[in-house]
């Protein structure tokens, strides 16, 4: 089943950072019954338009600001080489940086999509207050809001291009990276700033 904002309660419209059922919270209102097998019945006319970004939950702090610049270089070229719709995690670190660097592009592309791809609706039930705060806004903010399981194969999916940050051969970032590549998807790793460079290089006449 897929969520939108269109869908929220008028509650949560006015008042969408302090709402009681907020979704960092056990008892949310998107409820185990909203949870629905996607893959059935995805609309999937957006595919070939769509980018998903998968990466490290933690950012050292010194990488942050050359990520954060390559990261918007990179979005920006992706835009200029067709791309609209872009779909996030919404989980701590990249995937949070991702989608608010989209979100700031969406500012001067009006045509820009953010979709949030979450495993369940309590997954922030554990985060400090000050990193619920931000998912609250970005859920609020997105375009598009989907619950499920299994978010990594559906970012995939439903994606022409895969983002990662990589720099380590194990965790989820790097199954969702594997699969990208058996999928058949281009995969760009900011890690590896000439790759970006590459990419970027491309876009300009």
């Amino acid at each position: 089943m897929l969520y939108r904002k269109a869908q929220v309660s008028d509650r949560w419209l006015r008042a969408p950072l302090q709402a009681p059922t907020a979704l960092h919270q056990p008892l949310s209102y998107i409820s185990r019954s909203h949870i629905a097998d996607v893959f059935a019945s995805q609309e999937n006319g957006r595919k070939d338009i769509s980018v998903c970004f998968t990466g490290h939950r933690v950012i050292p702090p010194q990488e942050l600001p050359a990520l954060t610049e390559r990261l918007d270089r990179v979005l920006e070229a992706l835009y200029q080489h067709g791309f609209r719709d872009f779909i996030c995690g919404g989980a701590l670190g990249f995937d949070t940086l991702a989608a608010q660097r989209i979100l700031l592009m969406r500012t001067h592309h009006a045509d820009v999509r953010l979709r949030l791809a979450i495993p369940c609706s309590t997954q922030s039930s554990r985060w400090k207050a000050s990193d619920c705060l931000i998912y609250e806004q970005l859920l609020y903010a997105a375009d598009e809001t989907v619950v499920l399981y299994m978010r990594n194969r559906y970012m995939v999916d439903n994606s022409a291009f895969c983002v990662c940050y990589l720099n380590r051969q194990k965790g989820g970032t790097m199954y969702t990276a594997l699969y990208a590549m058996q999928e058949g998807l281009p995969l760009l790793n900011l890690a590896i700033a000439s790759d970006c460079e590459r990419l970027i290089q491309k876009t300009k006449v």
